[in-house]
């Protein structure tokens, strides 16, 4: 390959490290737990965040084709810098609020540059046919850094508490140093009325009756795994895990979520997405159930290890389902989309649990998350006689 893609290979492997938690993954509601914060109170935090990623990440992806992706990088790097730098500092409520506020704004504003500048600096030495396999590899190695930044996080937060996060900012600083290095490939810019473009998306989305069935259960069983782990910590801290351990278990779920995503194009040979989505949603239901009984560490992470392996088949079989039935100048817009309605509905949810769990307690929590995923599963099934996926 020749010089755009190599000169910017490494700037866009620091700039998507530090595009979400790396060293904090395993230990940041345990710490707002230590300073005092309620679990409604980080509840309505965290889906304010996911709710601002949710809502920006669109926006983003249109301001970069308006006014170029290192630009819209650089913003969301800033803005996730400042975030980070609040959060390591915090001392209270507001202040993680704004924190993680910005976190979420800098991250979504950053999320689809990063993934069309890779492709341009491959399109520009005539090497686009390799973006999938490039993409892959970042992602893959990012995985691997996430892995053991988790482990070390984790044992940072056992010598002192604002140690993960004050290395946090560390990581920051250099996806921003990164972002200012990179060589700006020429893109043509685009012209077309992008509301056109979204109003035709969403026409798609919710006018195709069996795409719309499949595409918005998907979304909703997967808000069902985004907002189920944000309640791991919590729970790990009930049943007595030593918080120098969380660290190395969000490590071992990174692998397994790994797994989940090598082995879904086997998998998807034996089920196809409508029974993949009635397993999802059924081993989802089941297995949060028996959390509310059982609070052994032998029982909950191996349960916590097949929701995690669950979560990793979603993303290739859901997007490939979408891949394969819309247009390639929607495709994009499409998956946006579907981002878009997962984390409101993380969002949304996560604001009522936090509620439900100051009130009733942690275990009331998984019995009303198994609840909608059994209230899921039992609508699906009714439909599935009118369902057509191939």
């Amino acid at each position: 390959m020749s010089s755009a893609f190599y000169s910017n290979r490494w700037k866009l492997f620091a700039s998507q490290i530090a595009n979400d938690s790396t060293f904090t993954l395993g230990v940041f509601f345990i710490f707002m737990l230590f300073l005092g914060l309620r679990v409604d109170q980080i509840s309505f935090i965290i889906s304010i965040q996911i709710a601002i990623f949710s809502l920006f990440s669109l926006l983003g992806g249109i301001l970069a084709d308006k006014y170029g992706q290192k630009n819209l990088l650089l913003l969301g790097a800033g803005l996730f810098l400042i975030g980070t730098i609040c959060v390591a500092f915090g001392q209270n409520f507001y202040w993680f609020l704004y924190g993680y506020s910005l976190v979420g704004l800098g991250s979504a504003l950053k999320q689809g540059s990063q993934s069309a500048l890779l492709f341009e600096s491959l399109k520009q030495d005539n090497q686009e046919e390799d973006f999938k396999r490039v993409a892959g590899k970042i992602d893959f190695s990012t995985n691997i850094v996430w892995v053991g930044s988790s482990i070390l996080g984790g044992l940072l937060y056992a010598i002192n508490h604002r140690f993960p996060f004050y290395a946090e900012i560390i990581v920051a600083v250099s996806g921003f140093v990164a972002i200012t290095l990179l060589a700006k490939p020429s893109v043509v810019k685009l012209e077309e009325p992008l509301m056109e473009r979204l109003k035709a998306a969403f026409s798609t989305t919710f006018s195709t009756k069996n795409f719309s069935k499949i595409f918005l259960f998907s979304a909703l069983i997967g808000s069902v795994a985004l907002t189920t782990i944000q309640y791991a910590q919590p729970l790990y801290k009930a049943i007595h895990i030593p918080e120098a351990y969380f660290g190395f278990i969000a490590a071992g779920f990174f692998l397994m979520r790994g797994l989940g995503s090598w082995y879904s194009n086997s998998l998807g040979k034996f089920f196809s997405v409508d029974k993949y989505l009635v397993l999802h949603a059924a081993t989802f239901g089941l297995v949060l159930v028996l959390l509310q009984k059982l609070n052994s560490v032998f029982f909950v992470l191996p349960a916590f290890a097949i929701l995690y392996f669950l979560r990793g088949l979603y993303g290739p079989t859901i997007s490939t389902y979408i891949h394969e039935r819309v247009e390639s100048h929607e495709r994009a817009t499409i998956l946006s989309i579907n981002t878009l309605l997962v984390t409101l509905f993380t969002s949304l949810a996560l604001i009522v649990l936090g509620f439900v769990a100051t009130a009733f307690g942690l275990i009331s929590v998984f019995f009303v998350i198994s609840l909608l995923s059994l209230l899921l599963l039992i609508g699906y099934v009714l439909s599935l006689r009118k369902v057509e996926t191939g």
